[in-house]
Order: C-alpha cells, then structure tokens, then sequence
C-alpha cells in the first residue's frame, strides 16, 4: 500500500514536469494581429467608388494571413468609423482603431489631378509603440494606381508583420529560339472601363484612361502647356509624360498666405508661410518640407498677405507681413529682417497694407495703401509706390488715386504690351481691371476670379447693423511663363457654395488660370485642373531649388469651422517646363 502511494506520488510528480517540459520547449501560439482598413477618402470630380471599394478588396486580401494577421470586417469598420465622424486624419483613425480593438489601423486618400492621381497613405500602431508606416506616390493615370496599392501592401507585410511576399514582375515573353520571326503586330491598347476591378487593371496593365489636353494659343507652341495637369484654352490632344504636381503632407492648419524668397541669405530659395497667427520658413528638401526657422516675434492678429523682396537695399530681403488686429478693425502690419541669427522688426505695427510687384525688368515693387477713414470701404485710398526712407517706408509716388482698388490685390507690370506698366486689380465684384497710371480704366472684364474669405470690420453706414464686414480681394501675379517676353496674368478662381453674401462666404472648389493680352483683351490661356479646397494664395518661384520655377499654392481643404472637426491645408506645386510633345 506504501509502494502503491509511493509510485502514485511519482508518476504525479513525473507526469508535472513532463508538462513542465513539453510547455516550455513548444512556442506560445501569440493572437494574430488585428488590421483595420478604412476606406480611403477619394478627392476628385468623377465617382471613384468602385475603386475605393476595390482598394479594400486588395488590401484586405493581401495583408490577411492565416494565424497572423487578421483583416477586420468592414461592415464593423464602417460602423466605428460613424461613430467617430466628426474627427478627421489620424485622430479619427486612432479614435476608430480603439474602438475596433484594433492593433494597427490603414486609412490614406487618393487625389485626381486630371491624369495626375496622388495616393498619401499610413499604417498606424494603435498603441503607439511603432513608427507609423508613410506611403506615397504619384502616377500618370488611373491604371498604374493598383500596382502603387500592391505595392504598399508588400511594403506593410514585409516592415510590419516580416512576411516575405514575391512581388510581381512584368516579364515580356521571350521570343522563341530556332524560328525566324514572324512579322509581330502590336495589340491594340487596352482601353479603360471606369468599372472595371481593380485586381483586373492590375493584370490588364491599363495604363490611363485618357489623352490631357495641351496648349492652344497664344502660346507659341500649340501643342503644348507648362504642365500636363493644365486645361488648356482650346485643347489639342498629344502625349504628355512626367508627374504632374507634387504634394505636400497635410498642415493641421489653416494656411493664410506665403511667399518665395532667400530670405536667409543663404543662396537658396525658403517658403514663408503664415498659418493660424505664426510664421514658419520652410525649405523644400528633396521633395520634403523641413523647418528651417520658426519665427517667435510676432504679434496678435490676422495675417493677409506675406511678400518677400529686398526693397531697403541692403542686399538682404524683407519679409512684409500684411496683417490686421484681432478686431479686424485696424492694420497692424509689419516688416521682419534676418540679422544673421534671428528675424527681427524693422518696422512694427504699421498703418499701411504692402504688396510687392514683380515686373518683367526684374524689379521688385512695393505698393502700400492705408486703411480707410470713416464710412470708407476698402478700396476708397490711394495706393502708392513706397520706399525706404529714414527707416521705414514712405509714400512717395501715388500710383491710381482712390476708389480704384485695394493693394491686396494689385500686381503692376507691362501687361498690355506697351512698354508701361500698369495696375491690375480686382473689383469689389472680384472682377479683373486694369489701369493706367493716371487711373483711367482701360480694360474690365466680366468674368469672376478670385475669391477670399479675410475681411475688414468697418464702421457700419446702418445703425440697425453692428458689423460692416468688408472682403479683401485675392492675390493676383505676372509672370512670363512660356518665355516669349509677355507678361501673363496670373490668378486663382474660387467656387463660392451656394453663392456669395454679404457677411458670410465659403468655397468649396478652386483652380489657377494664366490670361495673356490680345490686343483686345485678357484671353485666357490654361487653367489647372479643379482643387478640392479653397486657394488660400500662390506664388511663382524657384519652390524646390532646382533652377526652375514652380507654380505654388496653399489650400485650404478643412476650415474647422465644424464643432470638433480638424483644420487642413495643403501645398501643391505644379513644374512649368513643358513636356516634350
């Protein structure tokens, strides 16, 4: 009986420590990881549902792996993404991902740009522990979108979750030893189905969906424009090749104004950008845009315009900063200098609105106005020429008298080809005129450009009225894009939602049109390709250092002006060398 308890206590223990053994030597089988796929946000004038859909088709299927990775049903997805709808980014994919109980979240957006398609895409760590995972990229059409997709989905398997995968060639096929060649006739070019799957552009190698237009005239070669991404004024059709625009990452603000300039003395090109009250100057650093400098000394209020021009004539360029009081009820603007470490004022809290004109002799213009006096409205004082005199700048040359225009938008250059400058500006009605110097009218035109949403707090006419909100107008330029010595009109143009009212405005859609003098008129030339968003401002310039200029915008896609919803602007550049037809 002894022996029997004995053995039994042994067998016991024997038994314990084989389990012991076999638990430790076997590997801990871990939960696979839990994906959730957003569905990309798709910006662009067409219905992209069917590739949106077809976007999460592929990814859910490329990235689900058998005991490792786990691709959360989307009907789930979709209802923890309505529940978070009123956050925007990567705020509401987080903020999806806790409640999906999700390990990583994928969301990104895809951006048509006429042929142009940007995809901006992120897999996030819901805990925070990994570096997020960017993807972008930019294609020539819609059928090298899938491939890009495919991509990233190898990227993820391969960084994230260390799954090999075989990536997928295109391989042509080898032509047969020991036969004389037959007479090969090309097939003809797959052409694109708006419904197709995805999976099968993929396979098909569609390419694009369309021919873009290229420049008509006046350009001096009909078949092309500076950029594939541009309507041209009466469209023939060609091949145009190259990525058509470049992107920035989002800004979790709103981008007021900006301009081009050495500011730095460096001998490079820096952007300064004016966004939510504070000044950044960035650098485009092989296609990035880094923070070369923040600038502290500013003040409270609401910034206009920025222009960038060496007017004082020390070699090094001022930086004018347009800007109004917090009141919108005075202007407070002011002039900022690097000093060799830092950007100092140099002048401050200033009565004046600056514009800068840069004319075709290569000259840079400073043009300054006052706000008005009494029952005035903003376009009802002179503008001058200003100049730099016992340190600060001083009105000395009155360009157009009163009621003419307000300098905010003004450019002044030879534009009608006679050998003197003239004022173009904006009406009240956003309407396009030019002036001559002695402010007689020489051209109106009828069609509405323009667009902005800051505004000025005048005294109020009506006494039953507490506000008397008055709009400025919108930046306009000059340059000589296609290099044949004219002076070309450069401007943007915002869709207003629902029209325009008196107190209150909103856009929703805008693009950039070049216009060149006929003789007759302002004729337009090109136009970009519709922005989702509203053109905050724009300039021409040298954007990423490379000996060429860009055309440059800020928009604003997300004004914030939704309780809880994020603010968003982006940079977009468009190169303006012509393809090569």
């Amino acid at each position: 009986m002894k022996n029997q308890s004995h053995n039994l206590i042994r067998n016991t223990i024997l038994t314990f420590f084989s389990l012991l053994l076999f638990c430790s030597s076997s590997p801990v089988l871990a939960a696979p990881a839990r994906v959730a796929i957003l569905p990309f946000d798709m910006n662009a004038e067409k219905d992209l549902t069917f590739l949106q859909e077809g976007i999460l088709d592929m990814l859910g299927s490329r990235l689900a792996w058998r005991d490792k990775v786990v691709v959360i049903n989307e009907n789930e997805t979709k209802a923890a993404l309505a529940s978070v709808e009123r956050f925007d980014g990567e705020s509401r994919a987080l903020l999806a991902g806790g409640k999906l109980q999700a390990d990583y979240v994928l969301f990104g957006s895809l951006t048509v740009f006429g042929e142009s398609v940007s995809i901006d895409a992120k897999m996030v760590d819901v805990s925070g522990q990994q570096e997020p995972l960017p993807f972008f990229a930019q294609t020539r059409g819609m059928g090298e979108v899938i491939p890009q997709i495919n991509q990233f989905a190898t990227n993820i398997n391969e960084t994230v979750f260390g799954r090999a995968v075989a990536r997928r060639p295109v391989v042509a096929p080898a032509p047969q030893t020991g036969t004389v060649p037959a007479t090969q006739v090309q097939p003809a070019p797959q052409v694109y189905d708006p419904r197709m799957h995805p999976e099968k552009l993929l396979q098909s190698g569609v390419q694009s969906e369309t021919q873009v237009p290229v420049a008509g005239q006046p350009y001096q070669t009909p078949s092309q424009t500076p950029n594939p991404a541009f309507v041209a004024a009466a469209p023939t059709y060609g091949n145009t090749g190259g990525p058509a625009f470049w992107k920035s990452k989002n800004f979790k603000s709103i981008i007021s104004a900006m301009d081009i300039g050495d500011v730095d003395n460096d001998g490079a090109f820096e952007t300064v950008i004016a966004a939510n009250g504070k000044l950044t100057v960035y650098r485009n650093i092989n296609g990035r845009l880094t923070k070369a400098a923040e600038i502290t000394d500013t003040r409270r209020g609401h910034y206009l315009g920025i222009d960038i021009g060496d007017i004082n004539g020390n070699g090094t360029p001022e930086i004018f900063v347009s800007s109004v009081s917090p009141q919108r009820d005075r202007c407070n603007s002011f002039v900022l200098e690097f000093n060799g470490s830092d950007y100092k004022r140099i002048v401050n809290n200033s009565p004046w609105l600056y514009r800068i004109a840069r004319t075709s002799t290569g000259r840079s213009v400073l043009l300054g106005q006052r706000r008005p006096m009494g029952e005035g409205d903003l376009f009802s004082t002179p503008i001058y020429q200003m100049f730099w005199k016992d340190r600060d700048y001083a009105s000395e040359k009155q360009l157009i008298r009163g009621r003419r225009a307000n300098v905010i938008g003004v450019a002044y250059d030879d534009v009608m080809q006679e050998g003197q400058n003239k004022l173009v500006a904006f009406s009240p009605g956003d309407r396009i005129r030019i002036y001559d110097n002695n402010g007689k009218n020489a051209w109106n035109g009828d069609d509405k450009h323009g667009g902005s949403v800051a505004y000025f707090d005048l005294p109020s006419r009506d006494t039953s009225e507490l506000h008397n909100i008055q709009y400025f107008p919108m930046r306009i330029r000059t340059a000589d894009i296609n290099g044949d010595g004219k002076m070309e009109v450069i401007s943007a143009s915002n869709k207003a939602i629902a029209g325009v009212l008196k107190n209150f405005r909103q856009y929703n859609k805008g693009y950039i049109l070049s216009l060149s003098w006929n003789g007759l008129s302002l004729s337009q030339n090109w136009k970009t390709q519709e922005v989702e968003g509203r053109i905050a401002d724009f300039f021409i310039g040298d954007f990423d250092n490379d000996g060429a200029d860009e055309l440059v915008a800020a928009v604003v896609q997300k004004e914030g002006s939704v309780a809880l919803t994020e603010e968003k602007s982006i940079i977009l550049s468009y190169d303006l060398t012509a393809p090569t037809p």
